[in-house]
């Protein structure tokens, strides 16, 4: 399988040499898939490296503010990003390659708190502001859960961990990420629920010919270990601060 891989990506390597694969990424980060002053570090950029030594390209992520992704395609200045296919920018116009991976927002609790289910929930829970969650958490919030809004998930890992709340929801790579970096044991915190899972794509304008052949063949064979790549990553550039009590 790895042989013809290498046959399909040599084929397309004349006509896709020349090309860059011009990845947007939020300028805020995205830990820890990508991030850095330079959007250099992360789960997906080591991926995005990778595919890009195989095919004989180059690649790499431009910080991009969200609402200026769908300006900075139609402009040139990106021909690619990693998405869910229902909020891609310029969905029409993107040819969705994967899933990559798979984005899974965990519910992590205090230790001595199990629940079986999202209806045994009771006491305060950290979120995060504006985003959206699950009709079954959501129903819960203001009659048994007390909710806790924090701007970013350092914020809300902060309030967490030095118990403001009995219940945070996260991005279970971000969560254990994070507790990495503060040598806290994130299994102390885990629970078997799940908010909200939904797959990622890279999303390649559909101009892009060959860098979707390419993509094509090198994704359908390439799997992501993101337990195993998360324990070799480095740190941020910029410092995490965040003490728990002890």
């Amino acid at each position: 399988m790895r042989i013809g891989l290498l046959i399909i990506v040599a084929f397309w390597s004349f006509s896709v040499s020349s090309q860059t694969l011009e990845i947007m990424g939020s300028d805020e980060g995205f830990l820890p898939f990508y991030y850095g002053d330079n959007l250099n570090k992360g789960i997906l950029v080591e991926m995005v490296n990778e595919f890009a030594l195989e095919a004989g390209i180059a690649a790499g992520f431009r910080p991009m503010p969200r609402k200026r992704q769908a300006w900075a395609l139609e402009k040139g200045r990106a021909n690619a990003v990693f998405a869910n296919p229902l909020w891609m920018p310029l969905p029409t116009r993107m040819h969705a390659v994967g899933p990559v991976l798979t984005w899974r927002d965990r519910l992590f609790a205090q230790p001595g708190l199990q629940p079986g289910s999202f209806d045994d929930l009771e006491g305060s829970i950290c979120l995060r502001k504006w985003f959206v969650y699950s009709d079954r958490l959501e129903r819960r919030i203001g009659s048994d859960l007390s909710r806790h809004d924090s701007y970013n998930a350092q914020q809300m890992l902060g309030m967490f961990l030095n118990k403001r709340c009995d219940y945070a929801v996260m991005n279970e790579m971000e969560f254990r990420f994070l507790t990495k970096l503060l040598q806290v044991d994130p299994d102390r915190y885990s629970t078997e629920l799940i908010d909200a899972e939904w797959p990622v794509y890279l999303g390649i304008l559909k101009t892009e010919a060959a860098l979707i052949e390419a993509a094509e063949a090198f994704f359908a064979t390439h799997s992501v270990d993101m337990e195993a790549m998360l324990t070799k990553l480095p740190p941020p550039d910029r410092h995490i601060s965040i003490q728990p009590d002890k």
